[in-house]
């Protein structure tokens, strides 16, 4: 057995209940993290501590039903998280179809002329990347919610309370007291937690509690989302069938349909700015989806939504005791589709930290590492979905793209060269999904290689000490990426690779679980370029060389967070 791995099931004890006064009912609830908000980060931190053996209480002042949307794409790295859980298949298998291809559209309307087309093929079309063994995936947030929290309820130890509402809390030396509100009953009670995190959105009243403030350039638009229900619309104009359909006329890239469901005919007419004193009663849904369309068409409308588009970033990520994640830190545009997807990579970079730290060979330092990797990369996803979304506002056609006759064709032509090569760039994103990397962690061990080009359309496998692990396939027919997650794991690649038993005797000296791989594929070492290299349990590197360090015990204590 790894060293260390003795914990990985179970090693905390059940969530506890006590009654704290039996005249007055009132309970008083004991568990090592308490997360609040129960939208698909939250679920996911719960998932991955559940995962991970780490009890957690969840709470969520809604129901945990999802109407309407905010997010449909669960992109490659978030794929990957989702991989190793072992619940791909039941994404693969929500009710967006296989067959469906995964195009984004320009077009003038919906029933006048595309301009051109960014391919990306449907599920059941999909062959292997050299980046990955998954692909990113369609799946709504309707469909992913209920996922997650099926997943996160297969743990005894995790306990999801919906109808919950935070209150308050203090923060002490030992950890946070949390008065929360029954919102069905009316009741109170209390929640103590090792730590506190709060993944409760863009109002996030964790965030306002401690009073940390958003920084950028703030509200850059006001958009409105109307979702109705028309099964027979792409039937009816005659359009090769697309997912996102980025709606350009004579006012430029105004406005964008994305089908949410093609077995219902449940679509999303989004404006991508409308007035900032709109309210829902003043909407012309009708005008907008004619101006969308070209055409009148009767619609089953079923939603209408006004938001504030951002472009902000938390200052700080949380506290010693409370921690901040998704929304409520980091605040994009949609262009791109990295919201919700960060914020997962948050849930994950944080959850094997608060497991290391409360199993004890997690040093002081660790959780402090968790603002120092993640901020920056929260700040990445803001500034390049913000570039997107001002690619878009500033766009505008060279002329009538509706003309008739030749000059129309020619103009329309160039112009759909233009928006594929221009704006179809927040449909090619696979750098900005897999190609973050921790520069500057004070828990990555440099290795004095120069830092590569930040591409977000382009990624470049590297084991550089920071970057995710690259994907190799394995003569087992497993993934590298499959080696990775519930420990520390050493490579030893190449047949003459050095035997470690300096860092097996550090690691069981700090308790700290540790798994040697040996690999002797040639594919492996191409790729990772050293003969050792230590993986963290989140999947990115975090030391490589190819001898054994003169001091391992330094190198561990620095990648631990000691």
């Amino acid at each position: 057995m790894p060293v260390g791995l003795h914990h990985v099931l179970g090693h905390y004890p059940p969530v506890r209940h006590y009654v704290m006064n039996k005249d007055e009912p009132r309970t008083m609830t004991i568990t090592p993290v308490l997360i609040i908000g129960g939208g698909p980060v939250g679920l996911a931190l719960a998932c991955d501590l559940g995962w991970r053996g780490v009890a957690c209480v969840l709470i969520e002042q809604g129901d945990g039903t999802v109407g309407t949307p905010k997010m449909n794409e669960v992109n490659i790295r978030s794929m990957e998280v989702c991989r190793r859980w072992g619940i791909t298949q039941q994404i693969d298998d929500c009710p967006f179809p296989a067959s469906y291809p995964l195009d984004s559209a320009f077009v003038t309307s919906l029933f006048g002329h595309e301009l051109g087309r960014v391919h990306r093929p449907a599920r059941a079309d999909q062959r292997s990347e050299s980046y990955g063994p998954v692909r990113m995936q369609v799946c709504s947030q309707i469909w992913f919610d209920p996922i997650l929290q099926r997943y996160a309820r297969t743990f005894p130890h995790v306990e999801l309370r919906y109808h919950t509402q935070l209150e308050s809390f203090e923060q002490s030396a030992d950890g946070v007291t949390a008065e929360v509100t029954d919102t069905q009953s009316g009741l109170r009670s209390t929640i103590g937690a090792k730590y506190l995190i709060g993944c409760d959105g863009a109002a996030s009243t964790t965030r306002r509690r401690l009073g940390i403030e958003l920084v950028g350039s703030g509200t850059i638009g006001t958009p409105i989302n109307l979702f109705f229900r028309a099964p027979r619309l792409l039937q009816d104009c005659g359009k090769e069938a697309a997912t996102f359909y980025l709606c350009v006329d004579d006012g430029g890239a105004w406005a964008n349909l994305r089908i949410i469901n093609p077995s219902t005919g449940m679509w999303r007419l989004m404006i991508d700015s409308a007035d900032p004193d709109i309210d829902v009663s003043m909407v012309d849904r009708d005008g907008y989806l004619r101006r969308a369309l070209g055409c009148n068409y009767q619609v089953e409308w079923l939603d209408t939504s006004i938001w504030r588009r951002r472009s902000a970033l938390a200052g700080s990520y949380g506290t010693d005791r409370v921690l901040l994640a998704g929304d409520c830190v980091h605040q994009l545009s949609p262009t791109g589709a990295m919201g919700m997807n960060t914020g997962l990579a948050d849930a994950v970079d944080l959850a094997w930290k608060l497991d290391a730290v409360l199993s004890g060979w997690g040093g002081d330092q660790l959780l402090a590492s968790y603002d120092a990797e993640r901020r920056p990369v929260g700040e990445r996803a803001v500034r390049m979905a913000t570039t997107f979304y001002k690619n878009n506002e500033a766009w505008r056609p060279d002329g009538d793209l509706d003309e008739a006759g030749t000059a129309g064709e020619n103009r329309r032509r160039e112009a759909g060269e233009r928006l594929v090569a221009h704006l179809g760039r927040e449909f090619r994103t696979v750098g900005l999904q897999i190609g973050y990397r921790y520069e500057h962690s004070p828990i990555v061990v440099p290795d004095g290689t120069p830092e590569g080009p930040d591409n977000p359309e382009v990624y470049e496998p590297t084991a550089r000490p920071g970057s995710r692990a690259p994907h190799v396939w394995l003569a087992d027919g497993r993934s590298m990426l499959d080696l990775f997650g519930r420990s520390f794991v050493l490579l030893r690649l190449g047949n003459d690779a050095p035997a470690v038993p300096g860092f097996m005797a550090a690691a069981a000296a700090c308790a700290m679980p540790l798994n040697i791989v040996t690999l002797t594929e040639s594919e492996v070492f191409a790729v990772y370029q050293r003969r050792l290299v230590l993986v963290r349990p989140d999947g990115h590197v975090a030391w490589r060389s190819d001898l054994e360090p003169d001091d391992i015990s330094a190198v561990l204590d620095r990648v631990r967070g000691a």
